[in-house]
């Protein structure tokens, strides 16, 4: 049997035209939205194979799902935009990380890769200078 490391950077294999559709099918807006829909997404791209067992941990732990057994079962208030929570632990994890930063680092921003395409909202800003 064949363990996988917890901090496995999972990427999508689709191609663009899969993208394109999924994030239709989708329907994900992942700079507005509630704790429920935080958790919803992260069920959902766990079992999609969209992201790591590390990055679903650390998608619990911005909604505040894992506390809520010992939380009173206390959530994130309001509507939350997951990159600027990703892009705090990734300023966060470069300063002052510990433990296996670079792990933690490739993992944050691919998890932002995934999200932004199963984003029925994001566009890529890609620029190309000669």
């Amino acid at each position: 049997m064949q363990v996988s490391s917890p901090y496995q950077i999972l990427n999508s294999t689709a191609n663009p035209a899969q993208q394109s559709q999924n994030k239709k099918s989708l329907g994900l807006n992942f700079s507005d939205m509630t704790p429920q829909e935080m958790e919803s997404a992260r069920r959902e791209l766990t079992a999609d194979g969209k992201i790591s067992l590390h990055q679903s941990v650390t998608m619990a732990l911005m909604d505040g799902f894992v506390f809520e057994g010992v939380n009173g079962g206390k959530l994130v208030s309001g509507s939350s935009n997951m990159y600027s929570m990703i892009d705090s632990l990734l300023d966060y994890e470069e300063k002052n990380g510990t433990i296996n930063v670079q792990q933690n680092v490739e993992s944050l921003k691919s998890l932002r890769k995934v999200l932004e395409e199963n984003d029925v909202n994001y566009t890529s800003t890609t620029s190309i200078t000669a």
